[in-house]
């Protein structure tokens, strides 16, 4: 779905390509892609060429095209990528066609070209059991496409010009959410005894790509849902959650931790429930998980160092007597990927700005119980901050 022209995005990066003096970027991941065209690549073997000056091209692998007609870029051309005449080649071809625009449009051969040498954690894409990213070989290419153009790693830029997002973009993440919100009501009614944590995983992913595509003209919609039950939810503290084939059992907290997309852009949500009606246990630890994510967000607003939400929603819990049940920092960044910056951690240097949006998860795991994690997602705003989910945080 065609979106509209975001300026907010087109001037921020361009912003940062001035301040680094980048005169052109060459960019390969996806999201980077997305970012700076509107148009988020499914196969990943696509390219976005951004001047300083003047408007970006975008080279695509030919059968994209209804998906390029996302973007806002009207230079946009297709190539084969592969065919019956010869193996696909992607740096190969890329490489003819750079030499070409350059030659067409009058760009500088000895210019500075940014390009992607250090992004390490990238997105998944659409396909999402692979995800192509440039290494060595691209950069190569590269190399020896523009031998006399001075290059310079672009990563840093990007991250800054990232950070903040556009309306159009915190709109694309508030309906990621609502469409994480429709599996986070598919996961409560199987909050039964005997439905395992795999069950409950799958009918929360289901459902979101069942209702998600076609939602506010969304065309590609994912999920990824772990539960975790009872004595497994303790360990949820790990960085990474796996749903596994336990049943669950009446009593049970259940904390289902939920990532997913709405055309390209990403959600990070958590909800604890419980098997049947909570226990007195559960209802105190979830109180005070509770009352730790209203203590970071009433301190949310443009200028509040990211470190002091971390401060705040731990002293609550440390003032409950489960300091050393708190054992991460309480959130991130979210957008383009479900990790990203800002960082509110403790040793986090970055403030707040209106337009930023992340997560805020503090938490309590006790080893041989249980754990408990509310995740929110929010969006900074001009005095203050705005919710990005409207599905309760209720046991």
């Amino acid at each position: 779905m065609f979106r509209g022209r975001d300026e907010f995005r087109i001037k921020r990066m361009k912003d940062q390509m001035r301040a680094k003096g980048i005169d052109y970027l060459i960019l390969r991941i996806a999201e980077n892609v997305l970012y700076t065209t509107g148009y988020w690549p499914i196969f990943g073997a696509s390219m976005a060429v951004v001047p300083l000056e003047g408007e970006a091209t975008i080279f695509y692998v030919e059968g994209e095209q209804e998906f390029v007609a996302d973007s806002w870029v009207q230079d946009a051309r297709p190539y084969k990528f592969f065919d019956l005449e010869q193996l696909a080649n992607p740096t190969r071809d890329f490489s003819k066609m750079l030499k070409g625009l350059w030659k067409e449009k009058g760009y500088n051969a000895k210019g500075t070209i940014g390009y992607e040498a250090s992004f390490e954690l990238v997105a998944a894409n659409n396909v999402s059991a692979e995800s192509r990213v440039p290494t060595q070989c691209s950069f190569d290419m590269l190399f020896t496409t523009f031998p006399e153009a001075k290059f310079v790693d672009a990563s840093d830029a990007i991250r800054k010009a990232r950070i903040v997002k556009s309306p159009l973009e915190v709109e694309l993440i508030q309906t990621a959410c609502d469409i994480g919100a429709f599996g986070y009501a598919a996961g409560r009614e199987l909050m039964i005894p005997g439905v395992s944590e795999a069950e409950v995983s799958g009918a929360v992913e289901g459902r979101m790509y069942g209702k998600g595509v076609g939602y506010n003209g969304v065309r590609r919609a994912r999920g990824y849902c772990f539960a975790m039950s009872g004595p497994n939810s303790a360990i949820s503290w790990r960085p990474f959650c796996i749903a596994s084939a336990r049943k669950l059992e009446r009593g049970d907290v259940v904390l289902l931790e939920l990532d997913g997309f709405a055309d390209g852009y990403f959600f990070d949500l958590t909800r604890t429930m419980s098997v049947g009606e909570p226990t007195p246990r559960a209802q105190e630890i979830w109180g005070i998980v509770n009352e730790a994510v209203d203590a970071a967000l009433k301190i949310v607003k443009p200028g509040t160092p990211a470190s002091e939400l971390n401060r705040v929603a731990q002293q609550v819990i440390i003032d409950r007597g489960h300091g050393a049940h708190f054992v991460h920092h309480v959130g991130h960044g979210v957008g383009l990927q479900f990790h990203e910056p800002p960082t509110l951690h403790p040793q986090s240097k970055e403030l707040l700005e209106e337009g930023m949006t992340f997560a805020v998860e503090p938490a309590i795991y006790i080893q041989g119980w249980g754990g408990v994690r509310i995740e929110e997602n929010v969006v900074v705003t001009k005095d203050g901050y705005r919710s990005l989910c409207a599905y309760t945080r209720s046991l």
